[in-house]
């Protein structure tokens, strides 16, 4: 390559970059010159609630493991999982024919008792009345007394013996103890019950509670009697309720503390909500200023997050804020904003940081 065509490339290459350099300012003069319009709000100090949010899951109020107190081969269970079961219903069978061969036994003792006791009140009625008639001594009055009175406690022993067959034999027949639906069957036909081992799981519809796990630096905000909302994610509902009970010790609840909330639903609510669906309880207490913005007009870019405001010359300037709490649609900015200041939250058009406004009423 001789020396005149390098200075020609380098003359083109010049005259190139010239004319870029002066399209690239014509370009920016233009932007400049354009008036972006856009919609602002001012930044204003609100005294919003404190919203606290505890999660938790939804239980029956009335919930029984029903158990026996004897032990025995399970002869049959009546019901499963789901099925809903009147009071007084029998649900589990349990082989009771040694109780029964027992309770005979009993039987038969009763009758000799009762003769017995029939039989020496008789002679202890007609030496009464011989005693008083001084026609039987002290002795045989002392001596038939006693005969009486060993043949009562006698059939008063036999009569407890019954009530105690008896309620054995209550306890193989495991009957619900009010309506309701069977929520769980921990055994089945054949295997050995034990006395304390739980058999059936019953629980009443209707009537469910929430037992929310609160944070330690929250416990002492909660109440009782504090009315709360319960957001069921299932559902994608919204329930009144109520915190009944606050558990102040965490020492058996595995290091977490506890409120208990009684859940308001409607009629139709009721037939939707089930044991174990997930809840989130949020309280709202007292109020603090706060500054609350629309969580759309935030302008993400990696791990910052900010929003356009109005600057003193009249151009969008992207400042970067803090975040805190989201409430429905509005989100809370803890810094990056000051009460007065304008931010944008609409444009026609592309924005960008130092765009010439023309702000709309």
């Amino acid at each position: 390559m001789n020396f005149k065509t390098l200075l020609l490339i380098i003359i083109a290459a010049m005259f190139a970059w010239g004319f870029q350099s002066c399209s690239n300012q014509s370009n920016a003069e233009e932007n400049h010159k354009t008036d972006l319009t856009v919609s602002v709000q001012t930044v204003k100090m609100t005294n919003q609630p404190e919203l606290l949010s505890f999660s938790g899951k939804i239980e029956a109020e009335t919930h029984s493991n029903l158990s026996t107190r004897i032990m025995g081969q399970i002869a049959k269970i009546y019901v499963e999982p789901g099925q809903k079961v009147s009071k007084d219903q029998l649900l589990v069978q349990i082989k009771d024919q040694d109780i029964q061969a027992k309770k005979s036994q009993v039987k038969a003792n009763m009758i000799k008792a009762e003769a017995a006791f029939n039989n020496a009140k008789k002679d202890f009625d007609r030496y009464t009345i011989l005693f008083k008639q001084k026609s039987a001594s002290q002795k045989e009055m002392d001596d038939i007394t006693t005969h009486y009175n060993v043949a009562k406690a006698e059939l008063e022993a036999v009569k407890q013996m019954e009530a105690e067959v008896n309620e054995m034999l209550r306890y193989t027949a495991i009957k619900a103890p009010y309506a309701g639906v069977i929520a769980k069957k921990y055994m089945n036909e054949g295997d050995l019950a034990s006395p304390g081992m739980p058999l059936v799981a019953i629980e009443k519809p209707g009537e469910y509670k929430v037992m929310a796990r609160i944070p330690e630096t929250e416990i002492f905000k909660i109440k009782k009697n504090d009315p709360v909302k319960v957001k069921i994610s299932a559902l994608n509902k919204i329930i009144d309720g109520e915190i009944t009970e606050v558990n102040p010790s965490a020492l058996y609840t595995g290091n977490q503390f506890e409120a208990k909330v009684i859940l308001k639903p409607s009629t139709e609510q009721k037939e939707k909500i089930f044991s174990g669906m997930y809840a989130n309880v949020i309280l709202e207490k007292g109020g603090m200023p706060s500054v609350l913005i629309p969580a759309d007009v935030l302008v993400k870019k990696g791990q910052l997050v900010g929003v356009y405001t109005v600057s003193q010359m009249g151009t969008a300037m992207l400042r970067w804020v803090r975040t805190g709490k989201t409430s429905g649609d509005m989100v809370e900015i803890l810094s990056g904003l000051s009460e007065g200041e304008q931010y944008i939250v609409s444009y026609q058009g592309k924005i960008w940081d130092g765009a010439k406004l023309s702000i709309s009423n």
